[in-house]
């Protein structure tokens, strides 16, 4: 016997914004990462550079260890999606690799530039990208 009932597609809403006075974002219901959200923070203010403390603040609703921890961890995820909508994020990075800011990629910068020019250079070793698509990025983001 066949089931004609189609097959329900679970939709995710991604959760709210709270602004508070001074301007600062907050999400409603902490302790989820949202790709949609944190790319709508990344291109409401594209010239600002969010320390993992912010970013922590904002969704988790403190930037504790763990917290801190679990930005990192999303932040390659987020690279990803910034990257397939042509918007990407250049991360700056500290002692041994540790991620400590992201931003928007500014095409006008140098630093920006050498930044996400490292970046593809990873991912292309890495064998994230192949090398066409690695080709068709630098052109896209103007380096050279």
């Amino acid at each position: 016997m066949e089931n004609s009932v189609p097959v329900k597609k679970r939709t995710v809403t991604p959760p709210a914004w709270l602004v508070r006075p001074d301007g600062q974002k907050k999400q409603l219901e902490k302790a989820r990462w949202s790709t949609q959200r944190i790319a709508e923070a990344f291109t409401d203010e594209p010239h600002r550079e969010f320390l993992v403390d912010d970013l922590a603040r904002m969704v988790y609703g403190s930037n504790g260890k763990r917290n801190r921890e679990t930005v990192r961890k999303h932040i390659p995820l987020q690279r990803n999606y910034m990257m397939s909508r042509l918007t990407p994020i250049v991360t700056r990075y500290g002692a041994r690799g540790r991620i400590l800011a992201v931003k928007l990629y500014d095409q006008n910068q140098e630093e920006d530039r050498a930044g996400m020019l490292a970046e593809l250079d990873n991912l292309r070793a890495r064998q994230e990208l192949t090398q066409e698509r690695y080709l068709n990025l630098r052109e896209l983001l103007g380096l050279p």
